[in-house]
């Protein structure tokens, strides 16, 4: 049984949401900008009303943008430097032994991840680890697997017998 994560297609997947999203908060901050110039500026007599109004919709934009750079971007940002950081970052291949698996999702640097609990043998010493898959898997406690890691997160898994 083999696991394998596509790389690239991720790779295409997360660079296409990271421009869009990037695209998409650039436009809205232009739109909101160029509303705030023509309401302040063309206002004529009545510039207080739409100096408040401009200023409304420049704290709600600013909140939006709060959020967007809180959640929104730093999720999308690190999913897409981890991609694309995989070409050139160390991926050591190692034999383990799986031990377990938890069944919750969790966020680890910008990733939604599944925790492994391996045991690597390094020499003569068994040293357990932690490492996270994307999917859930489908290996047995004492299953003998040969792994590719990057940024301690499974890349490539096989089974042996």
């Amino acid at each position: 049984m083999d696991y394998r994560v596509d790389i690239e297609n991720e790779y295409k997947k997360a660079k296409s949401t990271f421009l869009r999203q990037s695209l998409l908060f650039s436009l809205i901050l232009t739109l909101v900008l160029i509303g705030d110039v023509l309401l302040v500026t063309l206002s004529g007599e009545n510039y207080v009303a739409n100096l408040i109004i401009a200023a409304v919709i420049t704290t709600l934009f600013s909140w939006y943008a709060i959020f967007f750079f809180t959640n929104i971007y730093g999720e999308i940002n690190s999913r897409y430097r981890f991609y694309k950081g995989y070409d050139s970052g160390l991926k050591p291949v190692e034999e383990v032994e799986f031990l377990s698996q938890r069944g919750e999702i969790l966020y680890v640097n910008g990733l939604y991840v599944y925790e492994l609990s391996v045991r690597y043998f390094e020499g003569i010493t068994h040293q357990d680890k932690i490492i996270y898959c994307f999917d859930k898997t489908n290996f047995e406690a004492g299953d003998k697997l040969t792994i590719e890691t990057y940024q301690r997160i499974i890349i490539k898994a096989e089974k042996h017998s």
